[in-house]
């Protein structure tokens, strides 16, 4: 997960801060390493978020909607069956205009982390 929500206002250069989580997780592999690797992060990011340590990355995987979100939402927009590869007119907004066809998309991968969760149990 990201520590922050922002919006670029000048591409490249200039970014606006919308708001701070108040805590993030964060794994580090090999485990021994957590001390060292928690003070850089944390350095990094300020006071807040506070970064909170998980007991594996894939615990972190799986629990993060925007792993199922985002690539799900991009692969509807933008897959052969609903792209035809051309420019597009205008700035397509990222959550508006999910519809049926991405709506199935999200739902399988949704029922893919559901599954894997289920073995892990």
């Amino acid at each position: 997960t990201l520590p922050w929500a922002c919006r670029f206002t000048e591409w490249g250069r200039k970014a606006t801060v919308l708001g701070t989580k108040g805590s993030i997780l964060a794994a580090v592999t090999p485990k021994e390493k957590w001390p060292q690797a928690f003070a850089v992060l944390q350095g990094l990011v300020g006071v807040f978020p506070n970064v909170t340590e998980s007991p594996t990355n894939l615990g972190i995987s799986l629990r993060i909607p925007g792993a199922v979100i985002h690539p799900g939402v991009m692969y509807g927009r933008w897959c052969p069956e609903k792209w035809d590869g051309k420019p597009v007119g205008e700035k397509p907004l990222f959550y508006q205009g999910v519809e049926d066809f991405t709506e199935k998309v999200l739902l399988g991968l949704t029922g893919e982390v559901q599954a894997v969760r289920k073995k892990m149990e």
